[in-house]
């Protein structure tokens, strides 16, 4: 119990050096304008044709060995789909991003993102169909991006295991524990005990929750 106290008190310690070092971050909104950025980013620059040539240039790998594309099936995918992949991918990698701690969490996601949507176009050739994954995955490298920088310039709700309503809360009071210059360990562990408590479900006090309700009196 001991050890488990002591844990405690150093990952609160931790949690308020976080707060106090960079400022608390949201999910929703940065995730959506993220998402929004690479989506639309990437089916404005499909539209005015920057992708054409490498599909053009994938379209004649795919021709040759060992894949041998048909003519007829060389029109690939309609350009919706793409633009559909786009946003659910773009807004997947952000909220993704966002909701996870470590930074190398956040990489192993780029990463694994990357390899579903570069193999899937190969794979998709086994049924003699094609499609170039490059307008989707530019959408998904820049959503990550915008995610990724955010997410390291701020303390995220996933990293306090907090709401993502938390806001503003590192600024309020031990002030009168510090200027009585008391230990700064302990200072900082109650900043991030007064975090925690405000989102811990108090509960009633224990006399009156188990205190045995009046019996009605039967009439004589």
């Amino acid at each position: 119990m001991e050890t488990d106290s002591e844990d405690r008190v150093e990952h609160i310690a931790a949690a308020a050096t976080q707060i106090k070092r960079r400022p608390l971050g949201e999910l929703v909104v940065p995730a959506i304008i993220c998402g929004a950025v690479g989506a639309v980013l990437t089916i404005i620059l499909g539209l005015v044709g920057r992708y054409v040539s490498i599909d053009l240039t994938l379209k004649e790998y795919y021709m040759g060995e060992p894949f041998y594309l048909r003519e007829w099936s060389a029109g690939g995918v309609h350009a919706g789909w793409d633009w559909l992949l786009a946003v659910v991918f773009t807004f997947g990698v952000s909220f993704a991003v966002l909701d996870t701690d470590k930074i190398w969490r956040r990489v192993m996601l780029i990463l694994l993102f990357s390899v579903v949507l570069l193999m899937a176009s190969p794979v998709l050739m086994l049924w003699d169909v094609f499609w170039s994954p490059v307008l989707v995955f530019v959408g998904v490298l820049w959503s990550w991006m915008c995610a990724f920088i955010y997410s390291c310039q701020h303390v995220m709700p996933c990293e306090l295991l907090l709401p993502a309503r938390v806001k503003g809360v590192d600024e309020e009071c031990v002030d009168g524990e510090e200027d009585e210059g008391g230990d700064v360990s302990v200072i900082e562990g109650a900043k991030a005990e007064k975090v925690f408590s405000a989102y811990r479900p108090v509960d009633e006090d224990v006399d009156k929750k188990f205190q045995p309700k009046e019996m009605p009196t039967c009439p004589d």
